[in-house]
C-alpha cells in the first residue's frame, strides 16, 4: 500500500526543560495532532567518498557525515493552533483575560531560551512513524495580503531521527483550527495610524540557531540548539502615493508597524514598535500605477512594549503554558 498525504499527521509535544533531545515522560498524552499544509522535515547525511589506496581502481567504503535534522513545516495562519507555534518561537506567552468573555490576550515576546520539540511525522497507512528530538523554530514567515491561502513557513533544525513502527501519542489532543484569511486582516498601521497602501506585507523572523553543535561520541546528531540573535526583516508594497516612505528611509526615521487580522472572538497582531526603512526609490515600469518596495528592519533600542517584537494572540484557548 502506498502512503497517500491526505491520511498523514504531524504531531509535536514539548520537551522537558533541562531535557534536551529527549521525549517528555508524558509524551503519549501530551502531544498535539497540528493541521498543516506541509512538512519537509528529515533527516540528511552526507557521504564522502575516501582517497584510501588499496590496489584496485574499485571504490572503497564511502565515510559517513554528520546528520542534519532540518526542513519546513507550512502552516496555515490561524487563531488558535498557531499558539503552540509561537511558544516554541518565543516561549510561554503572558496570559491574560480578554474583552469578550471567555477570551484571552496571549502575548508573545522574545525570551532567553526557546522550548524543544519532539516532532512526529506519521505515516499510519504503512505504520511508519519518523520521530525527531531536539527540534527548535529557526525561522517564522508570513506573506500577508492578496486572495491566496494565508500561510506561516516555519523553519525546523533538531538533533536526532528515529523511524518507529508505531506512534509516540497514544492519545494526541485534536488541535483545532480557526483559520484567517487574508481578507480578515482588517487594519495595517504605520506610527499607529492606519493605512490603506499596503497590497503586500511579508513577515520574516530568524532565531539566529547555531547547529554546527555536533561533538565526538554523539553519533553524528547534534547535542544541542543554541538560540543566537533574532533578525526581524520584511518588506511592504505599497502604492506610491507621496514621497513619506522615501523620506522615512532618507532622514533614517524610526517608525512603528502592526498588522492585525479579526474574525468574531479570533484576533492576531503583529507588532514592530521600533523598525527602519532601507532606501529604494520607486522604479518606473510602465504607463500604469507606481507601487513601492519598502524593505524594513525592525529592533529593540527603546520602547515602551521592551522588545522587538510583540505578537498577540486572542482566543478561547486558556492556556499555551508548556506542561
Amino acid at each position: 500500500m502506498q502512503q497517500q498525504g491526505v491520511y498523514t499527521k504531524t504531531l509535536i509535544a514539548f520537551e522537558d526543560e533541562g531535557n534536551y533531545g529527549k521525549d517528555p515522560a508524558n509524551v503519549a498524552t501530551a502531544s498535539k495532532n497540528m493541521p498543516f499544509n506541509s512538512n519537509s522535515l528529515s533527516a540528511n547525511q552526507n557521504t564522502t567518498a575516501p582517497a584510501t589506496i588499496t590496489g584496485r581502481r574499485d571504490p572503497v567504503e564511502p565515510i559517513m557525515g554528520n546528520i542534519d535534522v532540518s526542513g519546513e513545516i507550512v502552516v496555515p495562519v490561524d487563531g488558535n493552533a498557531l499558539g503552540y507555534w509561537l511558544t516554541a518561537l518565543f516561549g510561554t506567552p503572558t496570559t491574560t483575560a480578554g474583552e469578550n468573555e471567555g477570551t484571552y490576550n496571549h502575548v508573545f515576546k522574545p525570551s532567553k531560551r526557546q522550548p524543544s520539540l519532539v516532532i512526529e511525522k506519521a505515516y499510519p497507512d504503512i505504520n511508519v512513524f519518523a520521530k525527531y528530538n531536539g527540534c527548535k523554530l529557526s525561522s517564522f514567515n508570513i506573506s500577508a495580503g492578496g486572495d491566496g491561502e494565508l500561510t506561516a513557513t516555519i523553519g525546523i533544525m533538531g538533533a536526532n531521527e528515529t523511524i518507529n513502527d508505531i506512534s509516540m501519542a497514544t492519545n494526541a489532543e485534536e488541535v483545532a483550527l480557526e483559520r484567517f484569511n487574508n481578507f480578515m486582516i482588517t487594519a495595517f498601521k504605520i506610527n499607529d495610524e492606519e493605512v490603506a497602501i499596503a497590497t503586500e506585507v511579508t513577515m520574516n523572523m530568524d532565531n539566529g540557531l547555531d547547529g554546527d553543535t555536533y561533538t565526538v561520541g554523539s553519533k553524528g546528531f547534534r547535542t544541542g540548539v543554541n538560540e543566537g540573535i533574532l533578525a526581524i526583516s520584511g518588506s511592504m508594497t505599497a502604492f506610491f502615493n507621496d514621497a513619506k516612505y522615501i523620506e522615512y528611509a532618507e532622514n533614517s526615521d524610526t517608525i512603528s508597524a502592526e498588522l492585525i487580522m479579526e474574525t468574531g472572538d479570533f484576533k492576531l497582531s503583529f507588532l514592530y514598535p521600533e523598525m527602519k526603512l532601507a532606501r529604494n526609490t520607486p522604479s518606473i515600469e510602465g504607463p500604469t500605477g507606481i507601487r513601492q518596495q519598502l524593505d524594513y528592519n525592525a529592533f529593540y533600542k527603546n520602547n515602551a512594549e521592551n522588545s522587538s517584537v510583540v505578537i498577540t494572540l486572542t482566543n478561547k484557548h486558556e492556556s499555551y503554558a508548556i506542561e
